[in-house]
């Protein structure tokens, strides 16, 4: 069945659920989305109708046809629930909620009148009639809790870089040091210090939180999450939703997870509305691993300087969530979490298809189909291995330098014709390995190191040593795709696998999910369109292929560059 035949089937389904009310609202807009088929027009016929779904009219529509239902003779539960089902649709997070508002509902028509009384700021009616709860009712469905919303929440097995660290709408605290601040009236001032003084009667947890964090190793971190103006409904959820997609970014990278408590308070306006215990905080017995905690720290404070910006102007897509989530997964194979902290791991076939679902949503946030993304990925596969094989034969020579007698020598080469950056990767200057190649000749070294050097110096000096390098190279890679896509298909299809072939290609399906994470990141991050940012890497590739083929060397492409290779 094709996929405008099933959705064909599914619309002719949900059209025949709808009540008398909510049909004369939406029943024609359904039959013509039924019967479109321009996808400009389906979507934004679609779009239309969700709006008006979640409208209070015909949130208002659908409660009078469940009333209408439930006055109806021989009326069952499955009558009434398909009914109160499109109501918890329309609802969407107000009816899933910690308050839910579908419960809020039910509780007007069926509590008993002392137990309302209790509940509302205003005297009930009296008498109180089946009218007066059906209004209650109805005002509980249709009424919108909106304002400024912030979220409060804890993580345990957590630390950060000094106090307070800053990420777009979401700040990091550590309770050790802002809460004391805040509660004293001497403490030093800090801009959610006011804040946390406002909301310390309410949410009564702070003080609990104060104490645990006090004990040696309780390596406790605040969030405060800024959601703006929005409902007061699913904000929780989405506050954990942001947390934790930037927390996935620093896991993905070697970080170790955090663990959430389960507390948290939503202010509204600056009044706490809704407040979650979660159970006693135990002392961290894993202190030992706090070079793992500590990295998560340092990743996070990466991840604050290079997408504060762009998440104070918007968050994450839904999709790249998601593709985070999955990739955090697929990392568990062999990870900090597992070694460490007991996480689940993922079987190596298992985190092929994580890792095959995320590249489809990242293929789908950039705009490109999931193909177009494969082999641009291959051409960055490419060009990387062609360097990496490249450059690590040419510093062969050099290799653990610092155990040979004349270290001081070759320390001095090095430092010539390399360098790390900041984030700890070696860059090698090939114009000046290159100059330097008498010099490095001249040391002591093995056979195979020889070698090893003599052929990169040849694929540096020589273009056609490096075009039939980078020739081999994506042949190499073409082999690894293919490979990579049928153990993919085979997976998604529960067909059988050998540990040897799903083994053959992790570090392939490993490296280009990295590099799509990369690109998707780099696409929130710097507002580009998805297709020019997929493109770079066959730009940059035929560049490379057409300089070989003009004559000039790498070498000869890094003396004019004043960039580093």
């Amino acid at each position: 069945m094709s996929n405008r035949t099933s959705l064909r089937a599914e619309l002719d389904a949900q059209i025949e659920r709808l009540g008398k009310h909510l049909h004369a609202r939406l029943g024609e807009a359904l039959g013509s989305l039924r019967n479109e088929t321009n996808r400009e027009r389906t979507i934004a016929t679609a779009d239309r109708i969700l709006e008006e779904w979640h409208s209070q009219a015909a949130i208002t529509d659908a409660f009078q046809d469940l009333c209408d239902t439930a006055h109806t003779p021989q009326t069952t539960t499955d009558d009434l629930g398909t009914r109160a089902a499109l109501i918890a649709s329309q609802l969407g997070a107000a009816a899933t909620s910690s308050s839910s508002t579908l419960h809020l509902a039910a509780n007007m028509l069926i509590d008993q009148e002392e137990s309302l009384a209790l509940r509302q700021e205003k005297p009930l009616p009296a008498p109180l009639t089946e009218q007066h709860r059906l209004a209650m009712a109805r005002d509980a469905l249709t009424a919108t809790v909106s304002g400024k919303v912030v979220v409060w929440t804890v993580y345990r097995r957590a630390t950060i870089y000094g106090v307070r660290e800053v990420t777009g709408p979401i700040t990091f605290l550590q309770p050790e040091w802002a809460l004391p601040n805040a509660f004293d009236p001497d403490g030093q001032d800090f801009p959610e210090r006011a804040e946390l003084r406002e909301i310390r009667t309410d949410v009564n947890w702070l003080d609990d939180v104060h104490t645990w964090s006090l004990e040696p190793n309780s390596n406790l971190v605040m969030a405060r999450v800024d959601l703006g103006t929005r409902l007061l409904a699913g904000a929780v959820e989405e506050a954990l939703r942001r947390v934790d997609a930037i927390l996935s970014i620093a896991v993905h990278a070697g970080g170790v997870s955090w663990q959430q408590t389960k507390h948290s308070a939503v202010v509204l306006d600056r009044k706490p509305r809704q407040t979650t215990f979660g159970p006693a905080l135990n002392i961290d017995q894993h202190h030992g691993d706090s070079y793992g905690m500590h990295g998560t720290a340092q990743l996070l404070a990466y991840v604050s300087e290079t997408l504060g910006e762009a998440l104070t102007a918007q968050p994450l897509p839904d999709a790249l969530v998601e593709a985070l989530t999955a990739l955090q997964e697929a990392k568990m194979t062999d990870h900090r979490d597992v070694t460490f902290y007991g996480a689940r791991p993922v079987t190596p076939r298992v985190a092929t298809a994580l890792e095959d679902h995320a590249m489809e949503l990242i293929a789908s946030v950039l705009e490109v189909h999931p193909n177009t993304l494969a082999t641009a990925l291959q051409y960055r596969r490419a060009q990387a291995k062609a360097e990496n094989d490249a450059l690590r034969q040419l510093l062969s020579p050099l290799n653990d330098s610092w155990a040979r007698p004349d270290h001081a020598r070759r320390r001095e080469l090095e430092a010539k014709l390399s360098r790390h950056d900041t984030d700890g990767v070696l860059i090698v200057n090939v114009a000046n390995a290159i100059t330097l190649q008498e010099d490095i000749r001249a040391l002591p070294m093995t056979a195979l190191q020889r070698a090893d050097f003599e052929h990169a110096v040849a694929i540096c000096t020589n273009p056609e040593r490096e075009l039939d390098h980078l020739l081999r190279t994506w042949k190499s890679t073409s082999l690894l795709k293919a490979r990579h896509r049928r153990v993919r298909n085979a997976v998604n299809h529960g067909l059988p696998l050998s540990a040897i072939a799903v083994n053959s290609i992790r570090d392939y399906a490993a490296a280009t999910s990295d590099d799509a994470l990369t690109l998707a990141l780099n696409w929130f991050k710097n507002h580009e369109s998805g297709p020019n940012l997929v493109a770079q890497d066959k730009i940059a590739w035929d560049a490379r292929i057409a300089r070989t083929n003009s004559g000039e060397s790498w070498a000869e492409a890094s003396a004019r560059t004043p960039q580093d290779a």
